[in-house]
C-alpha cells in the first residue's frame, strides 16, 4: 500500500542521539527559505500594534523556556499541517532529554506512527490509540515496511515541523542578555485554558542587533512562543513558508522516550 508520507531511504536511525541541536533561530533561518512554499501573499497577522522590545525580566523567563522543555524530559503535544496538499494531524510526544519524537499522523489516508530525532524521521503503517496518541511501545524501524530517511527541513515542511518542534529544548537556559540584543519582542498578553501567558517573538537570530539592522517589528521573527508566568512553554507558532503553524502542549507529563534496542546507537 502507498502511503502519502512514505519515504525511500535506506538509512537506519542510529546515530543522531549525541548530536546536540543547533541554534533554533539558524534552523527557523533555513525553514523561512523553504523554496516550496516561498510566496509573496501577505500572512494573516494576529494584532501586534502594541509589540514592543522585552524587558529585563521578560527576557529572563524567555530564556528559560526551552531549558524548562528539557527538564521536564517530554511533553505531549499537537499540531496540523499540509504536506504536499494532504491535511495532517499529528499528535504524540516529544522527549528533550532524549532527543527523540514519536507521533501518530492522522489525515486522510491510513493511519501512521512517526518517530524522529534530530537529524533522521521514520514513518510506518499504525493505527493511534484511543486518545490518538501513538501506540507503545515504540515499534522497530529496522522493520523492512518501515520508511526510513535523513530529516530535511529545507525540503518539506513536515520536516521543518519537527525540526522546529524538537529545537523548542535545550540543554542549558539562553542568555536574557543575547535574547535582549538579539531582538526579541513582547507581544501581548494572553490566556490558555483560563490560565496568564505572555506571548513573545522570539529573536531573528542570535546576532546583537546594531544601527544597520532593520526596524523591529513582530514580522521580524518566524517564532512566537506563549509562557506562563513560570517559564513554561504553552504554545508555539512558527511560520513555515507563508503559513503559521501552532503547537500546543498539554500540561501533562509527556511518555519517556528511547529507541528500541536494535536502533539505539
Amino acid at each position: 500500500m502507498s502511503y502519502p508520507l512514505s519515504r525511500k531511504s535506506s538509512r537506519t536511525l542510529r546515530y543522531p542521539l549525541s548530536r546536540r541541536l543547533t541554534a533554533l533561530t539558524a534552523l527557523l533561518a533555513a525553514v523561512l527559505a523553504l523554496a516550496l512554499t516561498a510566496c509573496t501573499a501577505p500572512l494573516d497577522e494576529p494584532a501586534t500594534d502594541a509589540a514592543r522590545p522585552v524587558t529585563t525580566e521578560e527576557a529572563q523567563l524567555l530564556a528559560i523556556a526551552r531549558f524548562n522543555n528539557f527538564d521536564a524530559g517530554s511533553r505531549p503535544f499537537t499540531t496540523n499541517i499540509q504536506e504536499r496538499g494532504v491535511d495532517l494531524r499529528i499528535q504524540g510526544w516529544v522527549d528533550y532529554a532524549s532527543q527523540l519524537g514519536y507521533a501518530a499522523t492522522t489525515g486522510a489516508f491510513p493511519a501512521q506512527a512517526m518517530l524522529w530525532t534530530s537529524s533522521a524521521v521514520g514513518i510506518i503503517a499504525q493505527e493511534p490509540d484511543a486518545a490518538g496518541d501513538p501506540a507503545l511501545p515504540i515499534p522497530s524501524f529496522t522493520d523492512p515496511a518501515a520508511s526510513l530517511d535523513n530529516l530535511d527541513p529545507a525540503s518539506s515542511r513536515l520536516d521543518a515541523l519537527l525540526a522546529i518542534i524538537s529545537g523548542l529544548g535545550s540543554d542549558r537556559p539562553d542568555n536574557p542578555l543575547l535574547v535582549q540584543q538579539a531582538g526579541a519582542l513582547w507581544l501581548r498578553a494572553d490566556e490558555i485554558n483560563g490560565s496568564p501567558v505572555t506571548v513573545f517573538a522570539s529573536p531573528p537570530s542570535d546576532s546583537p542587533r546594531d544601527a544597520s539592522s532593520p526596524p523591529l517589528n513582530a514580522d521580524t521573527s518566524a517564532l512566537r512562543l506563549w509562557v506562563d508566568a513560570t517559564g513554561v512553554l504553552r504554545r508555539a507558532e512558527a511560520r513555515i513558508g507563508d503559513d503559521w503553524t501552532t503547537i500546543d502542549f498539554s500540561d501533562e507529563q509527556g511518555q519517556a522516550l528511547a529507541l528500541p534496542d536494535e536502533t539505539q546507537p
